[in-house]
Order: structure tokens, then sequence, then C-alpha cells
């Protein structure tokens, strides 16, 4: 009998460390909605779910055919065994709850366990096939144990018109004004923290008016710390792909604010999550179809937003943005800790062991694989095809570059064929391509510029750093130790720091806003951090 051994390789560890929401809400059969729904969101924005269901619904994408609710037993006996685990400590990871479908007996077993945490209520009360889950009992008592001084609640027009109603007779909205002083009083009766009131069943003409011939839908919310209204604007999408959106909208909402995102942040990105979930996808079944919950969300405001009235800001080749960035108060202390960095000096100065030099070389050449992978990325997404050629030309000279350190390797009898084990990357290492590979796939042509940058640009006053202290302390050093600062003081090395400048330049030659500004200033400071680990670690060991 023949036979074949496969072997797996041994995956490098990292800790990551995962916010948890917990979804309580029912199960959707069909996978569209609930749970199901919950729990792929929840992947998609890197977030840990936990569950407790509330009932096992039989359904499909025509509707819930029956629902059998969990005991009142269970529901306490699920809840606890979360909370024992992920709630209650220092540090804990529960930051989140999001309910969905709820029944009597999980609203009171909730209350019990009296949780100082974020809550996020979808109040399910119709579900998008049209068969009622929550009967106005319910609703009330909802209100009563769970909606008061919850974070964020998320009804449709119709939920809020029902949960209106039980205060007093819901309005008829017939234009914008009339739907802002809604919102404002449903939150006022209410008694949340914050209330999302989904436009999706009305539209706005270009007046604010509602019509039947609208193009334009409306969600609200109302801050009420703050008393602040924002308004999400977006064109009415026609697609029969709606199942389990309003539970994929809130499950959305309650990733982002477990991931840290501010809550009007938190919608926008959900709200342009459920758009194209509904746009890039088949039709799947005979009724109200599902989303498609495998994309790759994008999680940068300013690029599914319009700029609007934001302020923008423009940059000259004199005064570039590389200077306005590592002069950035958010980004300047850390910037001249990375240049300056203790490894350079030691270097400079014939103070740096030599194994602590060889481990960086190793560490450098699986950097310089992901670096030329990274400009594949860019390449991808650039906007014109001269800047493709570009990233192209790059990648062919850190292949060229990389050949070298395989060279230097040898010379000291490394071969990274043969001794795999002794150059597998470290700590630092993986987690600086781990993020450059996460912004790759998330970030635009721009936003990968940047997050490029800080390698090109730092590496260059480094170098200038490491000269001066020769300069000033001229004392024997190892050759490929003056090797290695002669190689980033040099002058092919400073025109390419200057290129890169006016490269990155062009990009924002029209001017960027200072939102989108925020966001890659955040980008450009991770990264010269995670270049500080870099060598931090080659200290270390």
């Amino acid at each position: 009998m023949k036979s074949e051994s496969i072997k797996i390789k041994h995956p490098h560890s990292r800790d990551v460390k995962l916010p948890v929401v917990m979804t309580i809400a029912g199960s959707d059969s069909s996978g569209g909605a609930g749970i199901e729904a919950d729990l792929k969101t929840f992947s998609a924005f890197g977030v840990y779910g936990a569950t407790c269901i509330t009932a096992l619904t039989a359904q499909n994408t025509r509707g819930v055919v029956s629902f059998e609710k969990t005991s009142k037993e269970l529901v306490a006996k699920i809840l606890k065994a979360n909370l024992d685990d992920f709630y209650g400590y220092d540090n804990a990871p529960l930051k989140v709850v999001k309910t969905g479908m709820l029944t009597k007996e999980a609203i009171e077993e909730i209350a019990k366990c009296n949780l100082d945490v974020k809550f996020v209520i979808d109040p399910v009360m119709v579900s998008t096939s049209g068969s009622q889950l929550f009967d106005l009992d319910g609703i009330k008592y909802c209100v009563e144990q769970l909606m008061q001084n919850a974070y964020l609640i998320t009804p449709n027009i119709p939920e809020a018109k029902a949960l209106y109603g039980l205060f007093k007779s819901p309005p008829e909205l017939t234009n914008l004004e009339e739907f802002k002083k809604f919102v404002v009083e449903l939150q006022s009766y209410i008694g949340c923290q914050n209330l999302l009131v989904k436009g999706g069943h009305i539209l706005f003409d270009r007046n604010g008016d509602t019509t039947k011939n609208g193009t334009q839908i409306i969600d609200i919310l109302y801050e009420s710390e703050s008393g602040k209204l924002t308004l999400f604007e977006s064109k009415y999408i026609n697609s029969e792909n709606t199942h389990g959106t309003g539970c994929t909208l809130a499950s959305a909402i309650s990733a982002n604010i477990a991931n840290g995102k501010s809550i009007a942040d938190a919608i926008t990105i959900s709200i342009d999550f459920i758009h194209k979930g509904m746009l890039q996808i088949s039709k799947l079944g005979f009724g109200s179809g599902p989303l498609n919950h495998n994309l790759t969300p994008c999680t940068q405001v300013t690029q599914i937003t319009e700029a609007g009235d934001n302020e923008v800001l423009k940059f000259s080749d004199d005064n570039t943005f590389i200077d306005f960035l590592t002069s950035h108060p958010k980004v300047r202390q850390t910037w001249q800790n990375y240049v300056e960095h203790p490894f350079v000096k030691k270097l400079a100065e014939n103070c740096l062991p030599f194994e602590s030099f060889f481990y960086y070389l190793k560490q450098d050449y699986h950097y310089l694989i992901i670096y030329a992978r990274m400009h594949g990325l860019l390449a991808s997404k650039a906007p014109t095809y001269q800047q493709t050629h570009a990233a192209a030309t790059i990648i062919g000279e850190i292949i060229t570059e990389i050949e070298h350190h395989k060279k230097r390797l040898k010379a000291y009898n490394v071969d990274y064929e043969r001794d795999v084990e002794d150059l597998k990357p470290g700590k630092a290492c993986i987690e600086y391509c781990d993020y450059l590979l996460d912004i790759g796939q998330k970030e635009d042509y721009l936003g990968i510029k940047v997050s490029l940058a800080p390698c090109l640009h730092g590496y260059a006053e480094a170098g200038v750093y490491g000269k001066k202290l020769r300069s000033e302390n001229p004392v024997q050093i190892p050759e490929v130790y003056q090797g290695w600062l002669n190689e980033y003081a040099s002058d092919w090395y400073a025109k390419a720091d200057k290129e890169g400048r006016l490269a990155l330049n062009a990009l924002v030659v029209n001017g960027i806003t200072r939102s989108r500004v925020e966001e890659l200033v955040e980008i450009f400071r991770e990264v010269s951090q995670l270049e500080i680990n870099f060598w931090n670690e080659v200290l270390d060991i």
C-alpha cells in the first residue's frame, strides 16, 4: 500500500488581542440574519464574537416558519458562562453587548446581570420578510428593562414608530425637519444615550420632502449628551439582497465601537459595509436574499465619504507632506526616537555587538520580502500606468537587495534554503510585516505610500545621524558597519529620499482633507513606532 507524508509548517505565533462582543439574539437557520450574521460581521471587522442564542428559528429568505425560545434557565447559564470568562476583571475583553431578537425570559436574565458595558440594541420587531418576532408587550418590557440608558438603539422607521407609539401616537413624516424632530423626541421618551433611526423605509427628494419617487436615504443619529444630530445620506439601492441588513448593521457598529471608533465613524463604516454587501453578491434564495458578509470592510471614513466642507490642506515642494508628517505633534517625538535610535549610535561608535547586527541582517531579509510584496499591492492600486510601472521598478530593485542580503548571509555561513529555523522572523518583524500587509489590503494607493514612507525617509535621516556621530567620534569600526552607514548617508540614497518626497507630494498636489490627513498621520506614526520596535528587538537579543 502506498503512503504519503505531508509535513505542515509550524506557523509563527503572534499576541493578537481581540476585543469581545457578545451577541444576544435568535439563530437564523438560513444564515443571513441573527446570530449567524452577527458572527460573520464580527469576524469581518476583526472582533471575537460570543453568543447567547435566545431562540432557534426555522426560516429562510422567504420568512420565519417557526421558532422555539431558549428556556430562561439555559439563557441564565449561557450568560454566566460567557461573563465568567470575558467580563468583570481588569482588562476584560468584553467591550460591547449587541442584542437582536429577544424574549421576555432573555430580557429578565440580561437585566439581572447589571453589566457595565456598552449595549447596542437592535429592536427586532419585524423581520425584513415581514414576520413579526416581538410583540408590543415585549417591546414595552424591553424599553423599561434594557433600552433606558443603553449606549445605542438602532430601530428602522416601523420599529421607531412602534416605540414612539408606547408613549403617544406617532406622527406622519413628510419632510426632513419632521424626521429630525421625531428622532429627538423618541430619544427623550426612551432615555437611551444615543439613537440611530434608519430611514430606509422613506425616500427623500432634493428638497428634503418624502416622496415615493425620491432617490435619497437618510439615517439620523442623535447623541443626547452633546445634543448633536448627524445625518447619514446615501443613494437608494434597488436590491433584493436585504435579508439581515438590520442585524448586520447593528453588529458592524458594535464591532467598530469595540475597536475604538467613535459612534459616528462606526455608523459610517457600517453603512458602507451594508451597501457593499447588498451590491456585491449574486442573489441567494427565492425571497429577500442575504448580504455578502465575506467582504473586507473599509475602515477609513474618508475613503467612503465625500469631502463636503472639510478643510483642505495643501503642500509644496519646499514644505513637503513628509515634513508635515514628521513634525506633526502626534509623530514628532516618535520620529526623533526612530531616526536617532540607539542602534544607529551603537553601530556608529562600535558599541554594537556583532551578533546583534547579524540578527538585524536576518530580520531585515524577511522585512525586504514583505516590502517587495507591499509594492506589488501598491502597483495593483495605482491610479495610473506610470505609477504601476514605478512600483514594479522598485520591486526589481528590492529583489536585487534581497539577493545581496543572501550573499551577505552566506559570507557568515548562513544559507537561507538550508538554515530556515535560524532565519525565522522575530516578534517585532512579524508585527511590523503583518501591520503593513493589513494596510496593503485596506488602504488606497496614498495610504500604502504613507505606510512605506518611514522606512525610506527614516533610514535617510538615520544615515545622516550616524555620519554626524562618526565625525564627532571617528573610532575604528568594522567594515560591515561602515558600509551600512555609507549606504544610507550616500548621495544616491539622498537622491532617492528627495524623489520619494516629491512623489508623495504629487499625490496630494490638489489638496487633502484634514480628516484624511489625520488618518495618514496615524499610519505614519504607527509604522515609525514599528521601526523603533524592530531595532529595539535587535538590541535586546
